[in-house]
């Protein structure tokens, strides 16, 4: 145990001051002290720090109480900016975003297959699109999400789906910009970016799923990104449900993976199809619909497991809200009314399920949250607002 030192609890409360704000919009300094149990001398001297950063400004307008007009304040989302890139096996998005989440400018790559330092050109091009289009703006940082284990912001220790392997991408792209480059599991970014700007924005505990072409899952804990020993917290394809996964082995896609992602539907669909014919995720929940024998027999084990899958995770997570997200959630949409009906009863608190409403921005404003996170003194505190 060790004390909270003075510089650690100027930077909570200054923590605290930027979420109200990011949350409440314009505000008075008095309505800050107010609502958080700060002093208003406190409350004047961090703000006035942070408009010496630039990262709040004079908004303009004036509060009234008992005839004293207060200034109010906010947060400038005009001129500060976040470069954010998620980058997959086929596709890449980038985008520039407020301070607050609004994505500026974005462009959208739909099949690029780059690899190894193909890929690492293309990062590096799409974050020059995204510079160019910030004159005249603070740029806090730039945001890399990719489809691997990630360590310290920096080292992609395994990326196969973008052949990065053992490499050093912040630092390999950092001499070319003048800001900090950070680089995350593109579903960690997923996850928070539900916690900061999501549909339960104002949770502290969440879990996002991504069922996609794979499977993935991204925990928030106490308001930070939970990531377990090996860095590894989150990898939901290798749960295993049955004696028989239990007997084999899984040196590329785990047993779950198999089975619930749009990759394992749409492998467990082609035995069923006809000579040449392949059947997407979303064709596989249309048949279904249409009552056709074997894919209702394969959606009602999506159901089932993603209904074991949720128990088990709210069971030792306990989070506020599980978020399900990625391509197929969007075609399994229908499947929510009965996945809910499932999960009665099977736990003492109830299990809170909700569709990402951001779809696919989740992981691009989760990189506008990543570099909030690391490069404005914030505190990683629980339960702050």
């Amino acid at each position: 145990m060790r004390p909270v030192i003075s510089r650690e609890m100027r930077d909570i409360n200054r923590t605290c001051i930027l979420e109200y704000m990011r949350l409440r919009g314009k505000v008075s300094r008095t309505a800050i002290a107010k609502d958080l149990g700060l002093s208003l001398s406190s409350v004047v001297r961090i703000t006035d720090e942070l408009m010496e950063e630039r990262l709040i400004c004079l908004q303009g307008e004036y509060e009234f109480s008992g005839g004293r007009r207060r200034p109010l304040i906010e947060l400038d989302a005009q001129l500060n900016v976040v470069v954010s890139i998620v980058v997959g096996g086929q596709k890449a998005m980038a985008a520039l975003c407020s301070i607050t989440g609004q994505i500026l400018e974005s462009h959208v790559l739909k099949d690029h297959h780059k690899k190894g330092e193909d890929c690492v050109e293309l990062i590096c091009s799409l974050a020059n699109d995204m510079v160019a289009h910030a004159k005249g703006k603070i740029i806090r940082g730039i945001s890399i999400g990719v489809p691997g284990i990630v360590l310290n912001g920096d080292k992609v220790m395994a990326a196969p789906a973008v052949g990065l392997d053992n490499i050093c991408l912040a630092e390999r792209l950092s001499p070319y910009f003048d800001c900090p480059v950070l680089v995350e599991n593109d579903v960690n970014l997923e996850a928070l970016g539900e916690s900061w700007f999501g549909c339960e924005q104002n949770v502290s505990n969440l879990v996002y799923i991504h069922i996609g072409t794979l499977l993935g899952m991204g925990i928030v804990q106490d308001r930070c990104i939970f990531r377990g020993a090996h860095h590894g917290a989150g990898e939901l394809g290798y749960l295993i449900f049955s004696r028989d996964e239990l007997k084999r082995e899984y040196p590329q896609y785990g047993a779950l993976e198999t089975r619930l992602s749009g990759y394992g539907l749409q492998s467990s669909a082609t035995r069923f199809a006809r000579d040449g014919e392949t059947i997407s995720p979303l064709m596989l929940f249309q048949y279904a619909q249409e009552r056709v024998p074997w894919a209702v027999e394969l959606i009602d084990d999506f159901q089932n497991r993603l209904a074991m899958v949720l128990v088990a995770i709210s069971t030792l997570l306990d989070p506020e809200v599980i978020v399900l997200g990625g391509g197929v959630m969007e075609s399994a949409k229908a499947c929510l009314p009965e996945i809910r009906r499932m999960l009665k009863g099977k736990t003492p608190n109830p299990i809170h399920i909700e569709r990402s409403e951001l779809g696919k921005t989740a992981g691009i404003l989760g990189g506008c949250a990543s570099v909030l996170h690391h490069t404005m003194s914030y505190s990683q505190i629980k339960d702050m607002i």
